[in-house]
């Protein structure tokens, strides 16, 4: 089977998980670019080990780890005409960002995640936790209720 026909059926969701890790989609799209360029180039290879799916995620990453995640640094300025929740997905540390998005969007379990970072199952459990808190946090807020009327 070729490369193309073992990796086409998962380029819609690598696409969406770039979208979701970056913030845009044209950045991300740019990430899954190079990735699939130095598999043709024969610079990466899918690891055989690994499911086509897993094995493309595992790609996607050490592109992204070498430079992607290397140059992030969000500014609230940079998400400006983003989405509320591309805002706040950005706030969240990138390590923790990608095991979460891993797991919460894309549906991989966490052994596999593990397997896509080059962690073991307890540091993606733990990334996994630390976004949870850290969206709770952003989530969380005060209410005051104001009665109108005399008691």
């Amino acid at each position: 089977m070729s490369l193309l026909a073992r990796l086409a059926p998962h380029l819609p969701y690598v696409r969406r998980y770039a979208r979701a890790l970056t913030g845009d989609q044209t950045t991300g799209d740019h990430y899954v670019r190079v990735a699939l360029e130095a598999l043709a180039a024969g610079e990466r290879t899918l690891e055989a080990n690994l499911t086509p799916r897993v094995a493309l995620y595992h790609v996607f990453h050490a592109i992204w780890c070498s430079s992607g995640a290397q140059l992030e640094n969000p500014q609230e300025d940079d998400y400006s005409g983003a989405d509320d929740t591309t805002r706040r997905l950005m706030r969240i540390a990138p390590r923790s960002r990608q095991a979460f998005l891993l797991t919460a969007l894309e549906g991989f379990t966490p052994s596999e995640a593990a397997q896509i970072l080059d962690a073991t199952f307890p540091e993606v459990e733990q990334l996994i936790g630390e976004a949870q808190a850290e969206i709770d946090a952003e989530l969380a807020t005060d209410v005051l209720i104001i009665e109108d009327e005399p008691v």
